[in-house]
């Protein structure tokens, strides 16, 4: 199938003096995919890797307070907009501490990452310190993942823990849909396990006609975590697909493993049998 190809373009605004308006030029082909890297600076106090499509956190810092310590890193551009379907992005969560309160929290952000980072005097790097301990905290975010708790543009709304189906050690996949519609989903192994609609809320909607930065809080349970850069939004049938699939996955393999086992002990057992009616 045919790429997108399409060219970021940074414009000037006379109106907005602070901020930066973003558009996309080129011609549209059917492909669908997306590609995608963290930006280096500002980011928390993590580290990047694989040409920004990892994300790995360090260890803690003694004395300092975990929920004013921002671990967040943003995309390098507005994720583009996939006709039909909305803004779409991915993560392979491969380590993971599952006993922390807060295990991580993913989302979009219309606030233009380049106006948080904070320069010092002369050319030294952004300073850390410029980012709220807290994704959330960031101003027109709109993220969920955090203990019962969805954020849209400050406001707490709680909802259902989203990582309650979890299983403990496994490598697990989490994506986020900026929907048409201007709501938030959330997928879990391609699942879809929370949908948002902010007009039930009286909230307001996503403004998909402008540019919306990927944003991802590590809080304290995320240690690694991959970029699925050439991810697509689930299909219908992957979003209702019931959990039980998994589930009963796993208990045919535990089922295998098990008849593998007796029939290797039966056989060990037939051996000692006609071993000793040999010495008989």
């Amino acid at each position: 199938s045919s790429r997108t190809n399409l060219k970021l373009v940074q414009h000037s605004s006379h109106q907005l003096p602070s901020a930066t308006r973003w558009t996309w030029q080129g011609k549209q082909h059917s492909a669908a995919t997306m590609s995608i890297k963290f930006r280096e600076d500002p980011k928390g106090d993590v580290e990047l890797r694989h040409e920004g499509t990892q994300v790995v956190q360090g260890k803690r810092k003694l004395g300092v307070v975990c929920k004013n310590q921002a671990k967040m890193v943003f995309s390098a551009e507005p994720v583009r907009k996939l006709a039909g379907r909305g803004c779409w992005f991915e993560i392979r969560v491969d380590d993971y501490a599952g006993g922390e309160v807060n295990l991580l929290a993913i989302g979009f952000t219309a606030t233009d990452p380049e106006t948080l980072a904070s320069k010092a005097d002369g050319d030294e790097a952004p300073e850390v310190a410029s980012l709220p301990g807290r994704a959330s905290s960031v101003a027109r975010t709109y993220v969920c993942g955090y203990m019962r708790s969805l954020y849209w543009e400050g406001k707490r709304i709680e909802i259902d823990p989203v990582f309650k189906k979890l299983k403990p050690l496994k490598i697990f996949t989490i994506g986020a849909l900026a929907t048409v519609a201007g709501g938030l989903d959330i997928f879990i192994n391609r699942r879809l396990v929370h949908s948002f609609d902010p007009s039930e809320a009286a909230l307001p909607k996503l403004d998909l006609d402008e540019p919306l930065w990927a944003i991802v809080d590590c809080c304290s349970g995320l240690k690694k975590a991959s970029l699925n850069t050439d991810s697509v939004p689930p299909t219908p049938e992957e979003a209702a697909a019931p959990e039980e699939d998994e589930d009963s996955g796993d208990a045919k393999q535990q089922q295998d493993a098990a008849e593998e086992a007796d029939e290797g002990a039966g056989g060990d057992r037939e051996e000692a049998a006609e071993g000793a009616a040999e010495e008989g």
